[in-house]
């Protein structure tokens, strides 16, 4: 899978993902915040000229940046709980209340607060519980303030998605809160050659709570659309 590349969700890290053979960079933000300052990093560090690109969350926001730059290096996608749309000023102002607080605070049991209810479903398990609060207490401050800040400026993606020719494969948590079920399928409809999967008994981190479903049905896409 050397020509996989995978972004991860917020407030994570590369190690969400268990795919032997992916490129999975931790998304690091410096400067003014914006997705675009990260889509260009990913762009640079492409192992070649075109590859498979999936994203989580976040991670899908930085996908569409990337398509949004350079959508001929990418040959297919893969999106998990993710959208397409822009945020609300409401779902806006509360992501700069969060950078706010962690720049006041710095990252705590706060923030595992905040977002493991949420990252989570009602059935995952307490390993999957322990990876991700773990991951989010590793997390630096000021990363999180400037995701958080970036995400709440990103744009609407709808023109970028529907003008591309690449297969796509959609999975979202069947309990997802942050993005459901239905925003998932909104997504699909939007991409031309679409694949939406629900996978069952996972919220918002379906590669974390059901790692081994999650390679599997990205594998059996691959072989099925040939990438």
């Amino acid at each position: 899978m050397e020509d996989l590349v995978l972004l991860h969700a917020f407030p994570l890290d590369a190690r969400m993902w268990d795919v032997p053979g992916a490129l999975t960079p931790s998304l690091r933000g410096h400067g003014e915040p914006d997705l675009d300052t990260l889509a260009s990093q990913i762009i640079a560090e492409l192992p070649r000229e075109q590859v498979l690109l999936g994203g989580c969350s976040m991670g899908g926001y930085v996908a569409m940046a990337v398509l949004r730059q350079a959508p001929k290096r990418v040959k297919g996608l893969v999106f998990v709980d993710t959208k397409h749309t822009a945020d609300t000023q409401e779902a806006a102002a509360n992501r700069h209340a969060m950078a706010d607080r962690v720049e006041r605070e710095g990252v705590g049991e706060w923030l595992v607060e905040a977002t493991l209810p949420n990252l989570v479903g009602p059935n995952a398990s307490d390993a999957a519980k322990a990876v991700v609060r773990t991951m989010i207490l590793d997390q630096r401050a000021e990363d999180v303030a400037w995701w958080q800040r970036a995400m709440a400026k990103r744009p609407d993606s709808t023109g970028v998605l529907e003008t591309l020719d690449v297969p796509s494969l959609v999975l979202v948590g069947e309990h997802d809160k942050l993005t459901p079920p239905d925003v998932a399928a909104k997504l699909a409809v939007t991409l031309k050659h679409a694949t939406s999967e629900r996978i069952e008994d996972s919220g918002h981190l379906p590669p974390v709570e059901q790692p081994e479903e999650f390679r599997a049905r990205l594998e059996r896409w691959r072989e099925q659309v040939g990438l």
